[in-house]
């Protein structure tokens, strides 16, 4: 029987996938504007994105947040914890700015100027980005511990994970 964990970070790579390919997208979007903006594609970003980011945050906090005592020294644990939460309130808010943006691109009334809504998609796609390869850095660490590797346990492996 598979540990349910790692069913979890199967779940989770699934979602990151996901994830990184929007970010692809938002950043052709962000690269080519002004350009005739996709209403479907922009519509169906809008309507998905906030759920698939709720469900990855669901899936970590149940399988990495969870695990991460196999990686780290119980002091460090409150803080991380903290950290991650704040992490993924910040996404939360940046994409359902991101959303209001693309609804409003696809209905030709956003407000904002070309260069604006560049930034706002770029500081979102690199900041997801930069977030799912920090929390892939941790399910390999943490894999590699529930394998019983005594180096996901070094002083290294600790240091990574509380940039994260």
């Amino acid at each position: 029987m598979k540990n349910p964990i790692l069913n979890s970070f199967e779940e989770l790579e699934s979602c990151y996938d996901q994830l990184m390919s929007w970010c692809d997208v938002l950043q052709a979007i962000a690269d080519f504007l002004p350009c005739h903006i996709d209403e479907s594609l922009c519509g169906r970003i809008s309507r998905g994105l906030i759920p698939l980011l709720l469900t990855t945050h669901q899936l970590e906090e149940r399988s990495i947040s969870s695990a991460l005592g196999l990686i780290m020294e119980v002091e460090e644990l409150a803080d991380a914890r903290e950290r991650r939460h704040a992490g993924r309130l910040f996404d939360h808010d940046a994409a359902q700015h991101v959303v209001f943006t693309l609804e409003t691109l696809s209905e030709g009334r956003c407000r904002l100027s070309w260069e604006a809504v560049g930034y706002q998609l770029r500081s979102f796609f690199c900041s997801m980005r930069r977030h799912i390869n920090s929390e892939r850095e941790l399910i390999r660490l943490l894999r590699r511990a529930m394998d019983g590797d005594p180096a996901s346990h070094s002083p290294d492996a600790t240091a990574q994970t509380e940039a994260a």
